[in-house]
């Protein structure tokens, strides 16, 4: 769902003057292009002074816990989070503060934890998406929670499938100023982009729609009908296998040309292999050759966890994408002081379709005495204006130079749009008057990827939701 529903930088290339020494294809994309399982029956419902405990259960790798609280406590939040720290949930104690806008509606609470006592506890691998499924007016994330342990400028991305595309009712909604985007590389600048045009919204709260089109676009963008029939023949091919270590180890490692990279991957390799003492689960992932004498593999396991911790969640998701019409995918960066309120989300079919894929003519000035890769260019962007510059490393525009954002906008419902900044005029006349000469702009613009190297490593929120 992620490669499928990235942005795209494309670049139609034209040339002006003599042939370059080395000419590529004439279309340059810029850069690259970028569960169920089984739960117990520990389900109870008991009451412990002002908790209530409505069930308590475990699915996959987690132990969870959905709790009502006493509204007529002395101080709900602090009954909850003293409650979740007594039964090993790793609450902190400010997080009473941002609970009791939730405890005051007299909201549940659900409470995961890794499983306490198992190899998964210390396996951050361990983690692995879950599907709550709850009735609502409109979809919200709880993000108040989310800001006792974010990271700064913490990326949160969201997909919704509905019948009509989605914008944010409470957020800003922001247009991202093309000029800053590094056309050639994407990836290095767009995170940084993003964030410094969040910074330009109200109170640091918006969204940049990335995409809202048709699902008729994605109907195999998770599991395709050629996935289906691989999954068809590789279950009847070794199903009727005896269930050896050998017929094992050929399972996983046929298995593993396809699906090594999905999620839940992982998670049935670790259980359906036996490792010696002195060999880990990632040492077999990296030459499993070497060690094919020494492990035992359980093949009927493997095949059942297989499709119970990756096949099973991949249908799932693409049925969900296959029964809306429509799907919208949103991202913004946010940090801790700026999840004052929750993001809630709202559809309009008066809405338009926003493409994933952002195109732009670049115009080529060759001679003889330089290569492709020297020569001067000049960009043409959709929206208006021309970037100029040389070469394909440095970007000609730094976070600084320009606003982040062409236009901070409100949405509403039918189409209604309040206009809180527009930029275009002011980015326009920044390409009229060209980038800023710097003489260390190197060391700036390296910096600037730097930190936005160091971002992406930072905690991430994926939230897909049906509306």
């Amino acid at each position: 769902l992620m490669s499928s529903t990235d942005p795209q930088f494309v670049l139609e290339e034209h040339w002006k003057g003599d042939n370059c020494q080395f000419v590529p294809d004439k279309k340059n994309k810029g850069g690259d292009v970028m569960a169920t399982t089984e739960e117990s029956s520990a389900g109870t419902e008991e009451s412990e002074e002002d908790v209530t405990v409505i069930k308590a259960d475990s699915v996959g790798p987690y132990d969870y816990v959905l709790i009502t609280i006493n509204p007529d406590a002395e101080s709900p939040a602090k009954v909850a989070v003293d409650w979740l720290q007594k039964n090993e949930y790793d609450v902190f104690d400010s997080t009473a503060t941002v609970l009791d806008p939730y405890l005051e509606k007299q909201m549940m609470l659900l409470a995961f934890r890794l499983t306490k006592g198992s190899d998964d506890a210390a396996d951050v691998g361990s983690i692995r998406p879950v599907v709550l499924t709850y009735k609502s007016e409109k979809p919200m994330i709880p993000l108040l929670p989310t800001a006792v342990a974010a990271n700064d400028d913490m990326g949160i991305r969201v997909w919704v499938a509905s019948d009509h595309p989605v914008y944010p009712a409470n957020y800003n909604s922001l247009v991202l100023n093309e000029a800053l985007i590094h056309w050639f590389d994407w990836r290095s600048t767009y995170n940084d982009v993003v964030t410094a045009a969040a910074n330009e919204a109200e109170d640091g709260q918006g969204f940049v729609t990335e995409l809202a089109l048709s699902t008729a676009s994605y109907k195999d963008a998770i599991f395709s009908v050629n996935d289906e029939e691989w999954w068809k023949n590789f279950q009847e091919r070794y199903v009727k296998m005896e269930p050896t270590d050998s017929n094992g180890f050929d399972a996983i490692q046929e298995a593993s040309w396809t699906v090594r990279f999905w999620d839940g991957w992982r998670e049935t390799v670790a259980a359906s292999v036996l490792f010696p003492k002195d060999v880990s689960l990632d040492d077999f992932g990296t030459s499993p050759f070497l060690y094919q004498d020494q492990v035992q593999v359980n093949l009927t396991t493997f095949l059942q966890l297989l499709e119970i911790n990756v096949v099973i969640p991949l249908k799932h998701t693409q049925d969900l994408l296959n029964r809306q019409p429509h799907l919208t995918r949103m991202y913004t960066t946010m940090s801790a002081w700026e999840m004052t309120q929750d993001p809630v989300f709202d559809s309009d079919e008066l809405l338009p379709q926003v493409s994933n894929v952002h195109t732009a003519n670049i115009t080529v000035h060759c001679n003889n005495d330089v290569t492709y890769w020297e020569a001067q260019w000049t960009i043409h962007l959709s929206g208006g204006g021309n970037i100029t510059g040389v070469g394909r490393d440095d970007w000609p525009y730094l976070l600084g130079d320009m606003p982040a954002t062409s236009k901070v906008e409100q949405l509403s419902h039918m189409g209604a749009r309040d206009v809180i900044r527009d930029n275009q005029d002011e980015i326009l006349r920044k390409l009229e008057k060209g980038p800023m000469n710097r003489t260390s702009g190197s060391n700036q613009r390296y910096l600037c990827v730097f930190v936005g190297e160091l971002l992406a490593v930072a905690s991430f929120l994926f939230l897909v939701f049906e509306f």
